[in-house]
């Protein structure tokens, strides 16, 4: 099967010699003719070879890069895959993590109170009972250790929790007089206090509790998100491999996530593919994401060769507003508009790849360039070529470019293109101007 790998050919590197640095082509020159299987695995390895150089030069030498057209097998970034979710030498790579010890006032009251700390939401129906919580509690007074808290802090100086979250929520809420303690073996004359009562009656208890030291990783801003995925999965503890959008949700709170959550809500959504995408792992908002990510990036100028890549940018983009920003609404408006009218053309078959036998699962592919036609064109156009459409639907999953392109190395830059123009060509054929 023919696959693309990425490659700075020399004609690539002839070209850049006219625009950059001699000492930034000399770094490239290591480069030259190496074949790379994903575009992220190139960005990666350039990345460490210009390091601090990266951010001035890395837009215009990715701009320059070549798909190298090759008939060995390649994996897509999107299929199946088990260990490390990225192409990087752990072994190699400067991981940047410190330890960092705070006490429990420190990052629970004081941190928490500025609006620092933020909870992931791939835990949230994992809750400790009171009798945990309390026995957490009774850890503490008794100056036990405790396991290390892991925490990612971005670029703005907000905390993310990656591995801790039940302890430090069962702090702040034991703090906030939001329980009380029970079923306590070392400290039983406790049983039925909360934090202020335990105050009243004596005063070390609030010294033991706000004075503990916990042991603090921080996963530094400079550690290549690539990284941060991996290290997100190795060292959760809630016992099941996270999936990438919930990782994506952790690293990129904000904005983003709030808008996905909501769109994921919409009853409009939910009709439009049948239920057929579980909101389970957050694999709903994954097919909303992409769905924006391409109304907002143009296919053929921004997407590159990464489908992981062009999403986190959408996400980092959507931070730059808040939730009732006009950017937000019109995105809104487009994609509740994409969802009815999409339902109203195809029924519970929207969407989807039908077999002999059935009306076929959803397909993402499907869904971000079907959904994407429709958000990009007039209702009053597409009402009036409603029976011209819906012919046409039937021409464009028969047509075996579109399911190649929508089956196979989805987020490959060439199927990419290939899915987008021929769901406008198809589509749009025979179609009346208003």
């Amino acid at each position: 099967m023919l696959t693309n790998k990425i490659e700075l050919t020399e004609y690539s590197l002839d070209i850049l010699k006219d625009e950059l640095p001699l000492n930034i082509i000399n770094k490239l020159e290591s480069l030259k003719g190496k074949s790379f299987q994903r575009y992220d695995e190139f960005k990666l390895i350039l990345h460490g070879l210009l390091e601090d150089q990266f951010s001035d030069y890395a837009s215009e030498i990715l701009d320059h890069v070549e798909q190298i057209e090759s008939d060995e097998d390649t994996l897509d970034e999107n299929d199946g895959q088990s260990g490390s979710i990225y192409p990087y030498d752990p072994t190699q790579a400067d991981i940047d993590i410190r330890e960092d010890p705070q006490t429990v006032y420190e990052l629970v009251e004081r941190k928490w109170e500025r609006g620092l700390i933020k909870m992931p939401n791939f835990q949230r129906n994992y809750i400790w009972k009171i009798e945990q919580q309390s026995l957490f509690i009774e850890s503490i007074l008794l100056n036990f250790p405790l396991p290390p808290l892991y925490i990612n802090k971005d670029t703005k100086g907000k905390y993310v929790i990656v591995d801790g979250r039940q302890r430090i929520t069962t702090l702040r809420r034991f703090m906030k007089d939001e329980f009380s303690l029970s079923g306590l073996k070392a400290f039983p004359n406790l049983n039925g206090k909360n934090f202020s009562a335990l105050k009243s009656l004596d005063i070390s208890y609030q010294s033991r509790i706000e004075d503990k030291k916990l042991l603090v990783y921080l996963i530094q801003p400079t550690v290549p998100l690539e990284m941060v995925y991996d290290i997100f999965n190795r060292i959760n503890t809630g016992g099941t491999q996270l999936e990438r959008q919930e990782i994506r949700n952790c690293i990129f709170l904000g904005t983003a996530t709030e808008f996905l959550q909501k769109l994921s809500q919409k009853e409009g959504f939910k009709l439009s593919i049948d239920y057929g995408i579980s909101s389970n792992r957050a694999k709903d908002q994954e097919a909303i994401l992409r769905f924006l990510s391409f109304r907002i990036f143009d296919y053929r100028l921004n997407y590159k060769n990464s489908m992981n890549d062009f999403v986190e940018r959408a996400m980092k983009y959507l931070n730059r507003f808040n939730i009732n920003d006009s950017e937000i609404i019109a995105l809104e408006e487009e994609f509740d508009k994409s969802m009815r009218l999409t339902y109203d053309f195809f029924g519970r078959n929207n969407f989807r790849i039908p077999t002999n036998e059935t009306r076929g699962r959803i397909n993402i592919a499907v869904f971000e360039t079907v959904a994407g036609y429709f958000a990009s064109q007039n209702e009053e156009f597409l009402k009036l070529n409603k029976r011209t459409i819906k012919k046409n639907f039937k021409i464009l999953i028969d047509n075996w470019d579109y399911l190649d392109a929508v089956r196979i190395s989805t987020g490959d830059k060439k199927r990419v293109s290939t899915r987008f123009d021929l769901v406008f060509d198809t589509l749009n054929a025979g179609c009346k101007n208003l």
